[in-house]
């Protein structure tokens, strides 16, 4: 029996149309199955962490309870406490390296698994060390950690032992859902990060190849609020200065020369006087000849943000804005460069009594926070000659240098790294996250940059009001879910998004 070339043809195409159906569906059922799997992979993520979040809320409030002060001498066997407990629970966890790294100062607590193979890796920063107590000042024992309406309440517990803690427990319910991890990952937690990480850079330098990897995060940063994400991208840097105006060789009795005699006091408030114009800027010489104004684009990513000046001046119980009011306020505190007194000391300051003497010595602490071209160095320099040239009859000035300069940086948005980060905080939140600036510096997250090559994308579940470095800290319950399965669907997001480039 023969067949029609027309009947033949539309056979022809009626197969090929199945065909085709059928492949469709096959590469469909196979998305589906891909999404589907992924999902129950985080549900099976989430199971653990609920099943053991008594138990990561005890090991929260232990390691909080270690006054692991970063300042006071006494404190250092503290510190290596809570360096010691760390490098226990990473061993815990099946972590195939747990150890600590002596620097010069405090030490690196180190932990890695690197048990998948031409996979890439991923480094994860955050710091143990805390700011020091005014015990006086809280309404609870800032190392007896307490549990009160959703949130914990101690010292450390924003800043930054949830961020140490949040970034292990999502490893361990990897570890313990799946029996290993889609990339490797490498722990790195600072032990100094509060008094500006002095040892941080020298570590990376000697361990550099340790440390290789493709992709950093710092667990050591803030969200916008309990639903809106963020992402940090951009940080101011920072250099300090501490000098002394001497006067006399000895305080002097008010009555007796009072009149005659150069007051310390008086002169270090009119050399501080000369710092600033009457609208509140700097009116040291040559401060802002290298400031470059926000991009366009930046001051459109400002617009997206949805600040209320109103609300921090509420939290610090301040009645007025200081500063060029011609740029917004987070234009201000984002990408301008500031001059603060940050200390000073004169005379008799004992809180009972008094001492009728003329100071003969007066100090002052400056920081300076810094964007863009700005060196910290060349604005040292610009603020001791202002100083020398401002000096007033019969003072003479010291100057004690930190030399340590933090230099501002700023973040891509058009790199995979900060997709991968993105991709996470949306999974998690369902908002696009903002991008947002920061005010102040983050020294390590530069010194991985220089270092290593790599950017350290902030992702940390701190928020601004948390009252970090200051009296009754707290940390919300809530973050610690959130970010754990924030950290699951990154790494896993990671190794898939990664695998798909190297087919």
């Amino acid at each position: 029996m023969t067949i029609s070339k027309s009947l033949a043809l539309s056979i022809f195409v009626s197969l090929n149309l199945l065909a085709n159906t059928n492949s469709i569906a096959q590469n469909n059922k196979s998305k589906t199955s891909k999404k589907e799997q992924a999902k129950s992979s985080l549900t099976s993520y989430e199971k653990y962490i609920d099943d053991n979040n008594d138990a990561h809320l005890k090991e929260l409030m232990e390691l909080v309870s270690i006054p692991s002060i970063f300042s006071i001498p006494a404190n250092k066997p503290d510190i290596d406490k809570v360096a010691a407990w760390i490098v226990n629970k990473l061993k815990t966890i099946g972590m195939t390296t747990a150890q600590t790294i002596p620097t010069d100062g405090n030490s690196v607590v180190y932990g890695s698994w690197d048990k998948a193979p031409g996979k890439p890796t991923v480094l994860i920063y955050a710091h143990y060390d805390v700011q020091p107590v005014k015990e006086s000042e809280w309404d609870n024992p800032p190392f007896a950690p307490k549990i009160v309406d959703g949130k914990i309440l101690g010292r450390g517990s924003s800043d930054d032992k949830s961020g140490v803690l949040i970034t292990i427990w999502a490893v361990e319910a990897m570890l313990r859902t799946d029996g290993k991890l889609p990339v490797n990952v490498k722990f790195i937690f600072d032990g100094e990060e509060e008094k500006g990480s002095p040892s941080f850079k020298n570590f990376l330098d000697k361990n550099k190849d340790l440390l290789k990897s493709d992709f950093a995060l710092n667990a050591d940063g803030s969200q916008y609020s309990e639903t809106t994400p963020s992402i940090l991208m951009s940080l101011r840097g920072s250099a300090i200065l501490e000098f002394n105006i001497k006067t006399a060789n000895t305080d002097a009795h008010s009555g007796q020369f009072g009149g005659k005699t150069p007051n310390a006091a008086v002169a270090l408030s009119q050399i501080i006087s000369s710092f600033y114009t009457k609208e509140g800027n700097v009116a040291v010489e040559g401060f802002y000849d290298k400031v470059v104004t926000a991009s366009l684009q930046e001051k459109e990513m400002i617009k997206k943000v949805p600040y209320d000046a109103s609300k921090d001046m509420k939290v610090l119980g301040t009645t007025a804005e200081t500063g060029d009011t011609t740029f917004s306020p987070l234009e201000r505190i984002w990408y301008r460069p500031t001059l603060e007194i940050i200390g000073m000391q004169s005379g008799y300051t004992a809180p009972e009594g008094h001492s009728n003497i003329i100071p003969g010595n007066a100090m002052a602490r400056i920081t300076c926070r810094l964007v863009n071209n700005q060196s910290g160095k060349e604005i040292i320099d610009l603020i001791v000659k202002h100083i020398n040239k401002n000096l007033p009859a019969g003072a003479t000035v010291t100057y004690k240098f930190s030399n340590s300069y933090t230099r501002p940086m700023k973040f891509p948005a058009d790199t995979k790294a900060y997709n991968y980060v993105s991709d996470a905080l949306f999974k998690i939140y369902g908002n696009q996250p903002l991008q947002i600036g920061h005010g102040g510096s983050i020294g390590p997250l530069i010194d991985i940059n220089e270092t290593l090559g790599i950017y350290a994308y902030s992702l940390g579940l701190q928020q601004a009001d948390e009252r970090k470095h200051s009296a009754n800290e707290f940390f919300r319950l809530s973050s610690i879910r959130k970010g754990q399965l924030i950290y699951c669907y990154y790494l896993q997001h990671v190794a898939d998004e990664e695998n798909k480039l190297t087919k």
